[in-house]
């Protein structure tokens, strides 16, 4: 049996906090080569359809920077809750402060 993966981020009609479908992917929320482990290993993780993951108003795709932000903010206010910390603290870790 394949291991769950991890997430504290919480439930949401835009996206899946569990891999339940063929058709869905994985995204970290805070993505490249810095960020990517990061978001993997804190429960920073999000599962997207094909269209909101790479479509055109896609976290990744040409119109999708709102979504992306979005998802972003979710995660950054997610985080601190659960991890009892600051913005400061999120800014050291993810570089940014999304709020």
């Amino acid at each position: 049996m394949k291991k769950e993966e991890f997430s504290i981020m919480p439930a949401n009609l835009n996206y899946s906090t569990k891999r339940n479908t063929y058709n869905c992917e994985r995204h970290e929320v805070f993505f490249g080569k810095a960020y990517r482990q990061k978001s993997i290993n804190d429960g920073l993780v999000v599962f997207l359809t094909t269209e909101n993951h790479r479509g055109t108003y896609g976290v990744h795709g040409m119109k999708g920077h709102k979504f992306n932000m979005y998802l972003k903010k979710i995660a950054q206010e997610t985080w601190m809750q659960y991890y009892n910390k600051t913005e400061e603290e999120f800014r050291q870790r993810y570089g940014k402060n999304y709020l």
